[in-house]
């Protein structure tokens, strides 16, 4: 039995990978920035982590003999819409992993490329074919990581395994991967949009038979290996919107313009390798996987909706900001009843005035999403009451403020320093939240 950290473990292919591993005996161990939504909370070993925090994935390699990592910028339209996020995800994320398995001893990396590798090259290619200099910026990452691997096992006798995979599909899917955006359109009752003419190829593979692949990697002979884990057919796009019609129901076809730098599906990649060495096929024939997913697809549509487990340090973090806005928009409610006392606003027309000057930034500092959040509006908007009636029960209030505003000059720069902590402590982890959002 072997202890495998498995990156990228709550994601689609990772978490079949985990479930792979454990069928086989093994350890598994979920690296990944949030807790996986397909396994019972507690049921899998699992670090919350990034792997572009080099430090956190040395720690959850300790103690592992083999990692398979699976985390990375999976979807090329993100990719091509922020790609400096989806080259240090997939480069640098690759690169810590590597490090991390050096300085902790592992056994074996297992890293999860793709047959876009192959975009540029026509007929029939295996794993030996010369590769040319690839069009889209993630194969160009994917490569990259390839030539880590061998640069790690070259240099530090670090023992690594390409798995070049296929185009996955089945349940956990993503749901702007192909199959499941034609599945969803189809039991909507819209028209399939086909990129080009639909004569394109994919090699597509069901995510069970890729798992599987990933675990039988971790035999001996596939130390140092470079493997292709495709399906046993091409299908086209047309294909798959014609499987999809006919598993589903009639909709109609459409045909937009083609992306640049796609997988042309020119070339015929074999897979006899991975069959040779390592003894596996696909099993799933693609009728028969699309079949399974709009099953699962059907049966998640009918479960009501789950609230995903939230990490106790998130928790902590949620409450801490919940109730630091409660205490500002108290201070701004009684702050608020305060200025409605003065000579010069003692009208109801004021007071409510003074609660919304008051009350705005606290809201816009908290992100409150008036029309969404009804919670957190409700938060403020009770937290400013509650200081308006404190306020009126506690006289000697005015007194104390009247005694700080004497200190009115830097009272005022307090408050605009605090503010802007506080905007720019959003901004940051919303910049944040937006890279983690990319491996996930």
């Amino acid at each position: 039995m072997s202890r495998v950290l498995v990156t990228g473990g709550a994601g689609f292919i990772g978490s079949f990978v985990v479930d792979q591993l454990r069928a086989a005996g093994h350890e598994a161990v979920i690296f990944d920035v949030r807790e996986s939504p397909h396994h019972a909370r507690g049921e899998v070993p699992t670090v919350i982590g990034d792997v572009l925090d080099y430090e956190s994935v040395c720690e959850a390699a300790l103690g592992c003999d083999a990692i398979a990592h699976l985390a990375a910028a999976a979807d090329v339209g993100e990719v091509a819409k922020d790609p400096e996020t989806a080259e240090r995800l997939n480069s640098r994320g690759t690169f810590n992993v590597l490090e991390a398995a050096r300085e902790q001893g592992v056994g074996r990396v297992i890293y999860a490329s793709t047959i876009w590798v192959y975009s540029e090259a026509e007929g029939s290619v295996d794993e030996d074919v010369p590769l040319h200099a690839p069009a889209h910026l993630y194969t160009a990452t994917k490569l990259a990581g390839e030539l880590y691997c061998r640069s790690y096992s070259e240099l530090f006798g670090v023992d690594t395994t390409i798995l070049r995979f296929g185009i996955p599909y089945g349940p956990r899917a993503r749901p702007a991967a192909v199959v499941p955006s034609f599945v969803a359109r189809a039991l909507a009752g819209e028209p399939l949009s086909i990129a080009g003419s639909g004569e394109q190829t994919r090699r597509f593979v069901y995510v069970e038979d890729l798992a599987e692949g990933v675990v039988r990697a971790l035999a001996p002979v596939a130390a140092n290996r470079t493997y292709n884990l495709v399906g046993s057919q091409d299908v086209s796009i047309r294909e798959i919107a014609h499987t999809v019609r006919d598993l589903v129901g009639d909709v109609d076809v459409v045909h937009t313009e083609g992306r640049a730098g796609d997988f042309n599906g020119g070339a015929e990649i074999s897979g006899t390798r991975a069959a040779r060495e390592l003894g596996w096929h696909p099993e799933t024939e693609f009728r028969e996987g699309v079949s399974r997913y709009i099953a699962w697809h059907r049966r998640q549509e009918a479960l009501p909706p789950r609230r995903a487990h939230e990490p106790i340090a998130e928790r902590v973090r949620s409450l801490g900001s919940n109730a630091g806005i409660a205490v500002a928009a108290g201070v701004a409610g009684a702050l608020a009843a305060l200025l409605s006392r003065w000579d010069v606003v003692t009208d109801p027309v004021s007071f409510l005035g003074a609660m919304v000057l008051l009350g705005v930034p606290v809201a816009l500092i908290a992100g409150v999403d008036w029309a969404r959040d009804r919670a957190r509006a409700g938060l403020v908007i009770l937290a400013m009451l509650v200081g308006v009636v404190f306020q009126a029960l506690t006289p000697q209030t005015r007194d104390i403020v009247q005694d700080v505003l004497h200190h009115r000059i830097m009272l005022a720069l307090v408050v605009l320093a605090a503010v802007s902590a506080l905007a720019a402590g959003r901004a940051w982890r919303a910049d944040r939240e937006g890279q983690r959002d990319a491996a996930g």
